[in-house]
């Protein structure tokens, strides 16, 4: 049988997810800006419950990875 297996070949290409755009997202969905890890230095996004995170308050992400 030659036919391939485009669901598996697609599966080993991405295999690790992108947590910055997966956050944008959400941000998009919640109707904030979506501006995760973009380098903003006076954010004034206060209520954004991933402010502390985007400011590296807690380096869980590395920005290497975006």
């Amino acid at each position: 049988m030659a036919a391939s297996n485009h669901i598996g070949d697609r599966s080993e290409k991405k295999s690790f997810l992108n947590i910055a755009t997966l956050i944008r997202s959400i941000q998009r969905a919640e109707g904030n800006m979506d501006c995760f890890q973009m380098g903003m230095i006076d954010c004034d996004q206060v209520d954004c419950k991933w402010r502390a995170f985007c400011l590296e308050v807690y380096p869980a992400f590395n920005k290497n990875e975006t």
